[in-house]
């Protein structure tokens, strides 16, 4: 979870920088700052646990991880025209956190450890929030799509919303 931290770190701060709508970019904002909290969690978290800093992972568990970037996605936001960079923008960190939500629904079905389950809750919970705001929602909508947030995932539809995945 750590590396698809450090990249939704990288979209959100070029999107800080970069962004045209002042709403995308204060959004962006508080993107890169929550995640970077996470990630210093994370880390504590593992040094506790293991005695020694948090391993980079693997080529294969980069690529199996859902909604990591393709290598060759980030470098187009970098040279996004300014007249398209906000829709790539949203687009690329949609998918970045529908996958963060895959992960943390994989977390609550199957792990353990009450404060990773805990984390995964409030990643989930976050990034369909930031999907909602990405997509405009406003007033009502957006506090009924929170509450909605906190029981099920939203933004990954093959998820049927129970806890156990194996259970089907």
């Amino acid at each position: 979870m750590s590396t698809h931290h450090d990249q939704g770190i990288l979209l959100a701060s070029i999107a800080a920088e970069r962004a045209s709508n002042p709403h995308l970019r204060a959004l962006s904002n508080l993107m890169a700052a929550s995640q970077r909290g996470e990630a210093r969690i994370f880390a504590r978290w593992w040094a506790s646990w293991f005695g020694e800093p948090m391993q980079v992972c693997s080529a294969e568990e980069r690529a199996s991880m859902p909604g990591l970037l393709d290598t060759a996605d980030v470098p187009k936001i970098g040279a996004a025209e300014a007249s398209s960079f906000d829709r790539l923008f949203v687009d690329l960190m949609i998918k970045h956190h529908k996958g963060a939500v895959a992960m943390a629904d994989s977390e609550l079905g199957h792990g353990s450890d009450p404060r990773l389950r805990i984390m995964a809750h409030a990643i989930r919970h976050e990034q369909q929030g930031e999907i909602a705001l990405m997509r405009g929602v406003d007033g009502r909508a957006a506090v009924s799509n929170a509450f909605r947030n906190m029981f099920t995932d939203n933004v990954n539809p093959q998820w049927d919303g129970t806890l156990d995945r194996d259970a089907r």
